[in-house]
């Protein structure tokens, strides 16, 4: 095992701020809570199941520590990704972020950004966990004793959906010694916006005897908007449009709200029980999203939208020690995810072929609404002990999960057009109404031998059980029974599978001397498959069974996809401590890729099988102290992903099976920027007796990348070079930070959604080509102010 120095330690804990570092800070809720514990002698992370150190950890970790989070304004998804070389987010904003978190490592992404407003039938090619509970929705880091970086396949300790890598959220827990606090305030403003930002939350922790303590944090955030638009629609009570067009400035601002409150109770010596709940209220208008028809930031809609969502996360967590030389974790967690999203889909409808019947009404106001629920339970149960020289860990694992989603589009005027009397609801012209029922069972091992003190080799299995069921229904009321079944033009398709497989991990690791580690890590990461429910077509008879929508069968379900992961790398210190480095090469082999897609009859939303496709790549991180005040922190991946197969997409019509090449051999895969680059420079000095000042700069890019394989979703977005700047003064308990995010106001795009759709064939469009066609943008430059007192 790799031993650093106290000396080495020292030197590189001063790295303030930095990935690789940032956990040298001992917090009260490290490892040791003992009153012999130092600075100098814990640094903790849990990536393995067990507390060991980042050096210790035998494959590419990055962490960033609560104060660094803090320190550079990390909050969330979007500001957690342009920090972390190599983790990438397809940023289409905090409301489609909160349907599906979109995050990926090492290439293995193959969702179109199209398909954002449809939440996923299986899991994100990431797993999030916020300490021990395994979840998807874009939560606030707040109160964070740490953020965990596991890249590669970490299934066989993490489950499914970890497929590419592992973000765990460590919160910090309740502590026995004294009553204390933190009160947190900041004020911003951006370049775009009449409106002020405001950010503020209280810590409080509240020891209620020497074995029982209470800790919680209450937050409350508002973002201005920065979003015009000119071309809204009149609506009067009856949702019937008026014809008149008016303008609104900032409309897409952002409310958060967001309580989490911990009771850790210690009966013994050998049990530690958490009882934690987490709540977070997201109320987000509009959309990040400009129209690339229009200058500056502006955007054609019509519709102004509105995503709110509600998320509750409650959990157990009892450690109990057996003995000297095993720990005992159990760990049940109950969480309920309820969102609605109402978007504006005027624009893509006149360019659906069948929108011609629909050309003639007075006003084309299309209003989305989708609705989605997610309830989850998971229990596991696990046990890590050591024996001589071999460390081991055994662990059950279940989980329930059923998933609700409607969909409906009103066509407002539609009723009054074609003089009927809507059956299902006034104007509504689509619904779709997806269930579906997910059981995972598995159990799961490691074992670590260690030849010497300086060699280990560990191997580690996993075995999963699991049932998938999925239901799925569209009705057309306007279409009527030409579309489907009876008036209501109804079709429905259900399908359920089971599914089983062993995966592994081999690993072993040599210390070279006490400051150098090289590894070999080969992994495996996998997903589950499941049915979509959607109406296909019986291609065995010559009957058509889903209504004049029906799909190819292939369509009805979907089978897992799987990674190994082959990586070769290297971490340690160099020049006396004063130079922390991590380098990682690796390789990918993704077998039957999941998409995100719709179908081409019905554009119902399903996920898809795609053959095969690989990522290569290369990691740096480089933490370095240039002088005795100066810092310097360098992150760079360089990332090839490509389908290494065509990809097929299948079609049937008047009974007959087709299939088109949409995605060749050698295509990148969308959303994959071949290089990303985070560096950030901080000066640290004494300004005046006990006033201390600390001033960073720091750059995040992301390299150029396509959105999509299909000609509905594939758009190119250029390379994105943001800058950060702060500046922070301390004295006791009081720090006063000046910051600027996006210092030079690039206006870059992050992601888009469908170029070619708005240079097609239109039918009735009233507005010129292109006021529809979304591109998302980064935030403006934001400058502001922050305050915090500790106590």
């Amino acid at each position: 095992m790799l031993k650093l120095s106290k000396v080495n330690i020292a030197i590189s804990c001063a790295l303030l701020g930095l990935p690789l570092c940032s956990l040298a800070q001992t917090t009260p809720n490290d490892a040791s809570d003992t009153p012999e514990s130092s600075n100098l002698e814990v640094i903790s992370v849990t990536a393995t199941r067990r507390e060991t150190t980042i050096q210790e950890v035998p494959y590419s970790i990055s962490a960033y520590g609560g104060k660094s989070l803090q320190e550079n304004g990390i909050t969330d998804f979007s500001t957690l990704a342009r920090n972390i070389p190599g983790l990438t987010l397809n940023d289409v904003g905090r409301g489609k972020n909160g349907i599906s978190n979109s995050i990926f490592i090492r290439g293995i992404n193959a969702n179109a950004s199209n398909a954002e407003n449809f939440g996923s039938k299986t899991d994100p090619a990431v797993s999030v966990y916020l300490g021990e509970t395994p979840m998807s929705a874009n939560l606030e880091l707040r109160d964070i004793n740490r953020v965990e970086v596991l890249r590669g396949p970490q299934s066989t300790l993490y489950g499914s959906g970890s497929l590419s890598g592992t973000l765990r959220y460590i919160p910090n827990k309740p502590q026995f010694d004294t009553v204390s606090g933190t009160v947190n305030g900041k004020l911003a403003k951006n370049a775009e916006s009449d409106g002020t930002d405001f950010d503020g939350d209280v810590v409080m922790n509240i020891p209620l005897s020497d074995t029982f303590a209470i800790r919680g944090v209450v937050a409350k955030l508002h973002n201005a908007g920065y979003i015009d638009a000119d071309y809204l629609e009149g609506l009067d009570d009856n949702n019937q449009p008026t014809g008149e067009v008016f303008s609104a400035d900032d409309i897409n601002e952002e409310d958060v709200m967001m309580a989490r409150i911990a009771a850790r109770w210690v009966p013994s010596a050998q049990t530690d029980i958490l009882l934690s709940h987490a709540y977070q209220k997201d109320d987000i208008k509009g959309s990040t999203a400009t129209s690339e028809g229009l200058d500056g930031y502006n955007t054609g809609a019509k519709l102004i939208g509105d995503f709110e969502r509600e998320v509750s996360i409650t959990s157990l967590v009892i450690d109990h020690e057996l003995g000297d030389s095993a720990m005992l974790t159990s760990s049940t967690s109950l969480t309920q995810n309820d969102a609605t999203n109402m978007h504006d889909q005027s624009y893509g409808y006149a360019y659906q072929s069948f929108w011609e019947f629909y050309a003639g009404i007075p006003r084309e106001v299309v209003r989305g609404i989708k609705s989605y629920k997610t309830d989850t339970f998971t229990q596991e149960v696990r046990v890590t002990g050591s024996l001589d020289n071999i460390d081991w860990l055994a662990g059950g694992y279940y989980a329930e999960q059923d998933y609700d989603e409607t969909a409906e589009d009103y066509i407002y005027g539609v009723d009054t057009f074609y003089g009927i009397t809507n059956p299902a609801a006034p104007d509504l012209g689509y619904r779709n109404i997806q269930a579906t029922e997910f059981t995972d069972r598995a159990v799961f091992g490691e074992l670590t031998y260690f030849i010497t003190d300086e060699w280990q080799i560990t191997g580690g299995l996993r075995y999963f059980d699991q049932d998938f069921y999925a239901f799925q229904s569209v009705i057309l009321p306007p279409c009527g029974s030409f579309c489907g079944e009876g008036e209501l033009g109804y079709s429905s398709g259900e399908g359920q599978r089971s599914f089983s497989d062993t995966l592994y991990r081999l690993n072993t690791s040599f210390d070279i001397d006490a400051d150098t580690k090289v590894y070999l890590n080969i992994a495996q990461g996998f997903r589950h498959g499941g049915a979509n429910g959607a109406p296909v077509d019986d291609l065995s008879t010559e009957q058509i069974e889903g209504g004049v929508y029906a799909e190819h069968p292939d369509y009805l379900y979907f089978d897992p996809d799987k990674t190994t992961n082959y990586e070769l790398g290297a971490k340690g210190l160099l020049l006396n401590g004063e130079v922390n480095y991590s380098l990682a090469v690796f390789y990918i082999d993704w077998q039957d890729p999941i998409l995100n897609f719709k179908t081409p009859n019905g554009g119902f939303p399903v996920m898809f099988n795609a053959d095969e496709a690989e990522s290569r790549g290369l990691e740096l991180e480089v933490n370095a102290k240039l002088s005795h005040s100066v810092k310097l922190n360098l992150g760079w991946s360089y990332t090839e992903a490509e389908l290494t197969e065509d990809f097929v997409q299948p079609n049937v019509a008047g009974g007959e099976a087709s299939f088109a090449v949409i995605a060749n051999a050698g295509d990148v895969m969308p959303g994959v920027p071949k290089n990303t680059v985070v560096a950030s420079l901080i000066h640290s000095t004494e300004v005046l007796n006990g006033v201390a000042m600390n001033s960073r700069i720091g750059l995040s890019y992301k390299g150029s990348f396509i959105t999509g394989y299909d000609s509905l979703s594939n758009d190119k977005i250029d390379s994105s070079t943001l800058l950060n700047a702060s500046v922070a003064i301390s004295k006791d308990d009081w720090t006063i930070r000046l910051f600027a995010d996006n210092l030079t106001n690039r206006d870059d795009m992050t992601s888009s959604a469908s170029d070619e759709i708005y240079s097609g064939e239109k039918f009735g469009l009233q507005y010129p080509d292109q006021l529809g066609d979304p591109a998302y943008r980064v935030r403006p430059r934001t400058i502001g102010v922050s305050a915090s007192y500790s106590f």
